[in-house]
């Protein structure tokens, strides 16, 4: 109990949750009670079988309290779900708790993808950890359970869910294998893994990045928006290593060769490098996005489950408290100056008449977090509409756009334009309304024309530090 209230103070320690999409989770829920209402023109609401369940909850939480009461619930609860889903998972895999495994979960539990605010897919993982947790001594009833919350995973991501299952045929397979064939089973899953990337790039557009090689070893969620944080990066990656090197002296060869989680380890980073970060499918209007970025939150989870397998130095567990006080008090002072900016946007839309199209296309160039694409959801709930909510037209969500509406971009081309800040106005789009950056940094907003270009503005938004 002590240690959950613990974990959840970042949770309740600002005026709001920063994460990134979550303010755009939490606009289109109030979308859609719009929609419902009949104010939704074009916009429907479809139910897809998959990046849904975070939203179901959302909106749930929503009609019983509100959007302030929905935010807290609702990440409270995921940020547990998977904190201790992971620590099961790591005590069915290890047969003990581990201090030096947990200010590395909790660390995680709010790392890069908790702060882009992928909140399905962060649900999603948490849930299959629990699968991971009951399925690990492959036993029916516990099976069975498995295959239930692997089941309501899928309704949150499926791309954890498939992680999940690829991860428990590789234990089945290596559990019945004779000891002298299991040190070669990495070859065939990563045989596997670069015939399926073969498969998607002769078969659909991709695209890759060479911040690959960092993901390839789980460190980037630490990695949450500026350059500061690759001190925590840094030194999570020695502490790593001294625990690396620690298994490696307590396993004899022959036993680490055969070992599952390392051998499982190594086969997931070789597919992160490997694996297309950008697919473009059919179906969908917009491309799958930043797909290794997010793989590396179950890698660096599954790493330290591997690191756990053997007690660690004495040093080793209180150097990442350290390096875990370090990190939230970077995160501390970047929610802040993030709530200062929305505030600023609260100030300059408080007059715009209600039911007003707005949009925006401020920027930090400084940061790795995507801070300002979803600047405007969450103040615009009850108060006026976000023009350029790519969501609708994706195809991927909830909410869709099935023609052009006063309410969102129909095309996501337009919606990608106005968020650069290189979208021209079109008649059809008034009035409209931008919200803009002064010379004093104030934010302020401007009526647009049509044929008028939007000002694009980089602003550094978080602290250089604190």
């Amino acid at each position: 109990m002590v240690i959950s209230a613990v974990l959840l103070i970042p949770c309740f320690w600002q005026s709001r949750i920063q994460a990134g999409d979550l303010s755009s989770h939490l606009y289109n829920a109030w979308l859609g009670t719009e929609i419902q209402a009949g104010r939704g023109g074009s916009l429907t609401v479809s139910a897809p079988a998959t990046n849904v369940l975070f939203d179901y909850v959302l909106l749930g939480l929503m009609r019983l309290g509100g959007p302030g009461v929905a935010e807290r619930v609702s990440v409270a609860g995921a940020v547990l779900i998977l904190f201790w889903g992971a620590m099961a998972w790591l005590r069915a895999v290890t047969g003990k708790d581990s201090r030096f495994a947990m200010p590395c979960l909790v660390m995680l539990s709010y790392g890069w993808v908790f702060h882009v605010g992928l909140f399905n897919f962060y649900l999603s993982c948490g849930l299959v950890f629990w699968a991971l947790a009951l399925a690990w001594p492959q036993e029916r009833p516990r099976l069975t359970a498995a295959g239930c919350v692997l089941a309501l995973g899928y309704t949150a991501h499926a791309l954890p869910v498939l992680w999940g299952c690829a991860l428990l045929a590789y234990v089945w397979t290596a559990r019945r294998l004779p000891g002298a064939w299991k040190v070669w089973l990495p070859l065939p899953a990563i045989a596997a893994i670069l015939a399926g990337r073969m498969f998607v790039v002769t078969h659909y557009r991709t695209a890759s990045s060479a911040h690959q090689a960092l993901e390839m070893w789980g460190i980037d969620q630490f990695w949450v928006y500026g350059a500061k944080y690759a001190l925590p990066v840094v030194l999570v990656g020695f502490l790593w290593g001294a625990q690396m090197i620690r298994l490696m002296k307590k396993l004899p060869g022959r036993l680490l060769a055969v070992n599952v989680p390392l051998q499982f380890c190594v086969v997931m980073a070789i597919g992160v490098v490997a694996a297309p970060t950008r697919i473009e499918l059919p179906g969908y209007r917009m491309p799958l996005t930043m797909i290794t970025e997010r793989m590396t939150l179950p890698l660096a989870v599954l790493i330290c489950v591997m690191l756990s397998q053997v007690r660690p130095a004495r040093w080793l567990p209180w150097g990442l408290a350290a390096v875990a006080v370090l990190q939230f008090s970077f995160l501390y002072a970047d929610a802040r100056a993030l709530n200062w900016w929305e505030d600023e946007v609260v100030r300059a839309i408080a007059a715009l008449p209600r039911g007003s199209r707005l949009v925006s296309a401020l920027n930090d160039p400084t940061t790795r977090g995507l801070l300002w694409n979803h600047a405007i959801d969450r103040p615009c709930i009850g108060r006026c509409y976000s023009y350029q909510n790519y969501e609708p037209g994706s195809f991927q969500f909830r909410i869709r756009s099935t023609g052009p509406n006063g309410i969102v971009m129909h095309e996501p081309r337009d919606a990608a334009a106005a968020q650069h800040g290189e979208y021209v106005v079109k008649a059809t789009d008034l009035p409209l309304y931008q919200v803009i950056a002064g010379q004093d940094r104030r934010l302020s907003v401007v009526g647009m024309s049509a044929g008028e270009r939007m000002q694009a503005t980089a602003l550094s938004i978080v602290p250089a530090w604190w």
